[in-house]
């Protein structure tokens, strides 16, 4: 049977204006890697349908070892307190490649 390691997938929700400060968010903190996905749906900011890559919305997402996690809170959370809109949500996962998600980007 194949080992399973646990992780943290984090996935943020944002105006791709954004997605320049969340790329070197993820480089400041050693990030090893992240996905980033152009993305429409609806709402407490109201209908985003915008998929021709002007003022649509991004959806950014990333597997860390729970380690890491907080210093990536913490940089979203001012980030939310200068008024940027992110909806950030965090979900346990199970990898079988851990050592992927301990490297760092260049």
């Amino acid at each position: 049977m194949v080992t399973l390691y646990p992780e943290k997938l984090l996935s943020i929700i944002t105006n791709d204006s954004m997605e320049e400060r969340i790329v070197g968010m993820f480089k400041k903190y050693g990030v090893s890697g992240y996905t980033i996905f152009r993305v429409g749906g609806a709402g407490s900011s109201g209908l985003e349908t915008d998929m021709t890559g002007f003022d649509a919305n991004i959806l950014a997402k990333v597997i860390v070892p729970e380690e890491r996690l907080g210093v990536l809170l913490d940089s979203i959370e001012r980030k939310l307190r200068k008024g940027y809109h992110l909806t950030v949500y965090i979900s346990d996962v199970q990898v079988i490649t851990p050592e992927k998600f301990n490297q760092h980007l260049e």
